[in-house]
C-alpha cells in the first residue's frame, strides 16, 4: 500500500490503528479492533487487482482477483471453486456445519451475492492517488471497489470466517461473486440454470448500494439499464475546416442539435412514449420518500454541482429510484489531442444510458427512441443504433421475516428509523436470483451516499465500515 503520511493521506500503519482503536465502540471492542485491521490488509490486497470488466485487456486481472477469493476461502476451510465459461470467472464459497463438525442441520441456508469486479480509473482522470493503491484520510478509505463492491462483499466474508471460527455462524452459508456485474452479467441466467440445485438457499443477501444521509436503509428495488452507442456519419472521411467549413455537414453539429432535443426546459424526456407504462406510485410510497432526508447542498458541496433539478411533481428520491432517464455519458468525435487538427469530423460516436423503471419495456423503448432519432436527424445524416447490455428494473418483495430481522438490527444499530429505499443504480441478480432460483432477496446498502461508485475518488466512510460490521455479525450470528 502507497505511503501517505505526511499529507492529508495517511496510510494504514500502526498509527492509523491507534486512530481507529480511539473510534470503536461497538458490541466487542476488541473484536471489532481485530477484524478492522484485518480488514484493511486484505482490502487492500483486493482493491490492488485492476479488475475491470468493460476493457477486456484487464481479463487477466479478473482471474488474478477470483484466483484470490477462491484462495481467501479454501485458507480457512470453505470448500471454493472457481466456475469458468459464462463470462469472466464465478467464485463459488460453501460453508456447511454438518461436515465441518458444527452441527447445520435445520440451519436456514443464506447465499450472499457480491461482484469482484469494477468500472475504469485512472489517476490522470483527478484521483487524488493512484485509484488501485488504498489510501485514507481519517475518514474515509478512497480506491477503485472500495464501495462498489469490494469493501462491501468484504465485510461479509471476514465475519462469516469470525463466526465459523467462533462457532457462532447461525445459517449455512453459500458465497456467489461475479466478475461481470458491470457489464450486465449476461452470462448469469445461464449459469443460474445450470448450478440452481448447488445454489439453493432460504434467501440472499446482498449489499451494493448505499444509505440515504445517516439513515440505515434497505433497498426495496432498482432501476433497469440499457447501454447504447449511436454512431452518426456525415462523410466518408474528415476535410478540412477552411476549404469545406460552413457548406457541409459537420457531424458534431448534427449530434448537438439532436441531443438538444431529447429534453425539455424541465428536464424531461421528450422522446414519445417514454413514460408509457411507467408504474404508477402507491401513496405511502411517496410519503415515505418525502421523509427521507437528502441534503442537496451537501451533495452540491460534495461533487461541485451548481444546482439539483428538482421536478414539480416528485420528491428526490423518487425522481431518482422510481422515474426513468436517459443520460448522456460520451461523446467522441474528433481531434480532442495536443493542438488543432482543423478537420471537419465525419462520424460522432454518442453513449448513452437508459435507467427504466418497472413496467417499462427496454425493447419498447428502444424502438420509440429508434423513431424519435430517424424522424429527429436530417437525410444527410446516417446513423447506427446499437445496444450493447441490458437488465431489467426489479422490486422486491418486502414481507419476509429476513426482511424484518434486518429492520429490527438495523434500528436497534443505529436506533434510526429503517427506511425502504428505491435505488436508482441497477443490480441485474435481483431479477435472476427470484426468477430462477425462487430466492427472496435482502438488499442491505452499507456504504456512504457520497461513496462516488464509477467516479473520482470512490471512497467508503470509516465510520459505516465500522457499522457494516456490527450489523453483519449480528444478523448472521446465532
Amino acid at each position: 500500500m502507497r505511503n501517505y503520511c505526511g499529507s492529508n493521506y495517511i496510510c494504514f500503519n500502526q498509527k492509523y490503528f491507534l486512530f481507529l482503536k480511539e473510534h470503536i465502540s461497538t458490541f466487542n471492542k476488541f473484536y471489532q479492533l481485530f477484524m478492522i485491521k484485518k480488514y484493511y490488509e486484505l482490502l487492500s490486497e483486493f482493491i490492488a487487482f485492476k479488475s475491470i470488466s468493460p476493457d477486456k485487456h484487464f481479463s487477466e486481472e479478473l482471474k488474478k482477483s477470483a484466483d484470490w477469493l477462491a484462495n481467501l476461502f479454501q485458507d480457512h476451510g470453505l470448500d471454493a471453486q472457481i466456475i469458468h465459461g459464462f463470462g469472466n470467472p464465478i467464485v463459488l464459497a460453501k460453508h456447511d456445519p454438518d461436515v465441518s463438525g458444527q452441527g447445520g442441520s435445520g440451519l436456514p441456508t443464506c447465499l450472499i451475492y457480491g461482484h469482484y469486479d469494477v468500472q475504469t480509473a485512472d489517476i490522470s482522470e483527478g484521483w487524488k492517488h493512484d485509484p488501485f493503491e488504498m489510501a485514507s484520510d481519517k475518514k474515509k478509505i478512497y480506491g477503485r471497489g472500495v464501495a462498489d463492491d469490494k469493501g462491501q462483499i468484504l465485510i461479509y466474508i471476514l465475519t462469516v470466517l469470525s463466526l465459523i471460527k467462533k462457532k457462532q455462524l447461525g445459517y449455512n452459508v453459500i458465497f456467489m461473486l461475479e466478475g461481470d456485474e458491470e457489464i450486465g452479467s449476461p452470462g448469469l441466467e445461464k449459469f443460474l440454470q445450470g448450478y440452481k440445485d448447488m445454489l439453493k438457499s432460504d434467501f440472499a443477501l446482498i449489499s451494493d448500494s448505499d444509505i440515504v444521509g445517516d439513515s440505515p436503509c434497505i433497498d426495496a428495488g432498482y432501476r433497469g439499464a440499457c447501454n447504447v452507442k449511436l454512431k452518426l456519419k456525415t462523410a466518408n472521411t474528415d476535410v478540412h475546416s477552411g476549404a469545406y467549413g460552413g457548406v457541409v455537414p459537420n457531424a458534431i453539429h448534427e449530434a448537438n442539435k439532436l441531443l438538444s432535443k431529447l429534453f425539455d426546459l424541465n428536464n424531461r424526456v421528450t422522446v414519445p412514449y417514454f413514460y408509457y407504462n411507467v408504474e404508477d406510485i402507491q401513496t405511502d410510497v411517496l410519503v415515505k420518500n418525502r421523509r427521507m432526508k437528502v441534503d442537496t447542498e451537501k451533495m452540491m458541496l460534495d461533487f461541485g454541482f451548481k444546482t439539483i433539478f428538482k421536478d414539480k411533481e416528485y420528491d428526490h428520491r423518487t425522481q431518482i429510484g422510481l422515474m426513468p432517464t436517459i443520460q448522456v455519458t460520451g461523446i467522441h468525435s474528433g481531434h480532442v489531442g495536443e493542438g488543432f487538427k482543423n478537420a471537419i469530423p465525419a462520424t460522432a460516436m454518442i453513449h448513452l444510458n437508459f435507467r427504466l423503471v418497472k413496467n417499462q419495456h427496454i425493447d419498447d423503448v428502444m424502438k420509440a427512441f429508434d423513431q424519435r432519432v430517424k424522424a429527429t436527424l436530417p437525410e444527410y445524416v446516417d446513423y447506427e443504433l446499437i445496444v450493447c447490455d441490458k437488465a431489467a428494473p426489479s422490486k422486491v418483495v418486502l414481507t419476509s421475516k429476513y426482511h424484518k430481522k434486518a429492520e429490527t438490527i438495523l434500528k436497534a444499530l443505529r436506533e434510526k428509523e429503517v427506511f425502504y429505499k428505491y435505488s436508482g443504480g441497477t443490480l441485474p441478480i435481483v431479477n435472476l436470483f427470484t426468477d430462477i432460483l425462487g430466492t427472496e432477496v435482502v438488499l442491505i446498502p452499507l456504504a456512504n451516499e457520497n461513496c462516488n461508485p464509477h467516479g473520482v475518488d470512490e471512497n467508503f466512510d470509516i465510520d459505516l465500515i465500522e457499522k457494516g460490521f456490527d450489523f453483519a455479525h449480528e444478523f448472521l450470528k446465532k
